[in-house]
């Protein structure tokens, strides 16, 4: 069995939950009867389940081990995903804080699992494992469009992929390699409760910010656009939203080639570039095809945004280790977008959908202005600072 096998089968899995639910959301609302300020607070869930997780997820992987967590998390997930089609509105929002809660505990497993196939066997497995992320959300969207236009149910819908994802279990726990002893023993140290950020994680956050919100909007609000603005028809939704996760997917896996011929700054202008012509053309034109031009350029622009946001980390020097950084750098984004999700659906309950991309698209302008930071600008001052809070 190539080494690859079990982080790429649960990263496929993981965006194939994730983007099943979001793409059905629309006639999950429709369901529930409510409007899309009610579903944005409901997503608020997303967050407080994570923060709930956060403290915990470590120590859980460590006491099962990140091959049980991850495969005890997708039986989990499998069984959770009909019922957010299933329940009214309470039900929904205690089931998608359980759904973020649950989803953070197989975040961190399948990245310690990628992670210690790399330390066990040598071979890098991690970025192309990210990349069945994105074979994920291509394929999860286009089984959501065929199912919508089959007249499928988002109950028949979700539990048909619970039933894919229980068995993907199963063979998660039959294929993954426990780690080594070393590799947990590692993980398991004494790590801080509270990373405080530095100055330049305060910047790197800053970078990231504006393509990772456009990003989040798309996948939280990118439907309702479509529908509203393109066409009716979820199938046809559904496909053009494709085009938004093949332009993410083909990005990624020419990431590596690109990265050798252009500079971090270079490649973070174009996609800002990118994300804000793709907004331009989609908010303006209701051609189908054009839409669908739009989001293969959004999907371009914000597939390189995390990846150089985690390099520039990787890359700082600071008193504090990678890995802490990088748990910094991820709270700080939790906390600066935690409540983006229900005042975005506020502003398309009030004023429409295209209110509420057109508002962000200025979001843009911030990646291209601090792009340099990929490059180490501003960050040689954070060298001899970040103590941590333990």
């Amino acid at each position: 069995m190539p080494i690859l096998a079990p982080p790429a089968l649960i990263f496929f899995c993981n965006s194939v939950l994730f983007i099943s639910l979001f793409t059905r959301l629309p006639s999950i609302q429709a369901s529930m009867q409510v409007n899309k300020a009610t579903l944005g607070l409901a997503l608020l869930g997303g967050a407080l389940g994570t923060v709930l997780a956060l403290p915990i997820a470590g120590k859980i992987n460590n006491w099962l081990s990140p091959r049980r967590t991850a495969a005890l998390s997708l039986m989990i997930l499998s069984f959770v995903m009909p019922l957010l089609a299933m329940v009214p509105y309470a039900g929904f929002v205690a089931c998608f804080v359980f759904f973020a809660f649950i989803r953070t505990m197989l975040d961190v497993a399948q990245n310690m699992i990628s992670t210690g196939i790399e330390q066990s066997s040598g071979v890098k497995v991690l970025s192309r494992s990210h990349g069945f992320w994105s074979v994920g959300l291509l394929l999860g969207t286009m089984a959501s469009s065929w199912a919508a236009g089959q007249g499928i149910t988002p109950v028949g819908h979700l539990a048909a992929i619970g039933v894919f994802v229980f068995v993907c279990a199963l063979v998660v726990l039959r294929i993954t390699p426990e780690m080594s002893s070393l590799t947990v023993a590692r993980s398991s140290g004494n790590t801080p409760t509270f990373i405080r950020p530095t100055r330049g994680i305060l910047l790197v956050a800053l970078m990231l910010f504006g393509l990772a919100i456009i990003e989040g909007a798309i996948y939280d609000w990118g439907m309702f656009l479509i529908r509203e603005r393109i066409t009716t028809d979820p199938a046809r939704a559904g496909l053009l939203f494709a085009f938004f996760t093949i332009g993410m997917g083909v990005t990624r896996l020419s990431g590596d080639w690109l990265r050798e011929i252009f500079r971090p700054a270079i490649l973070l202008r174009a996609s800002a570039v990118s994300v804000a012509l793709g907004l331009g053309i989609i908010l303006n034109f209701e051609n189908e095809w054009l839409a669908a031009i739009a989001l293969a350029l959004i999907g371009c622009g914000v597939a390189f945004n995390y990846p150089l946001a985690v390099s520039t980390i990787i890359s700082m020097r600071s008193v504090n280790s990678p890995a802490e950084n990088l748990a910094a750098l991820s709270m700080v984004m939790l906390i600066a977008t935690i409540g983006i999700p229900p005042l975005l659906g506020s502003v398309a309950e009030l004023y429409g959908i295209t209110t509420s991309f057109v508002a962000i698209l200025p979001l843009t302008l911030l990646a291209f202005f601090m792009a340099p930071v990929s490059e180490g600008r501003g960050l040689q001052r954070d060298e001899n600072v970040g103590q941590e809070t333990r």
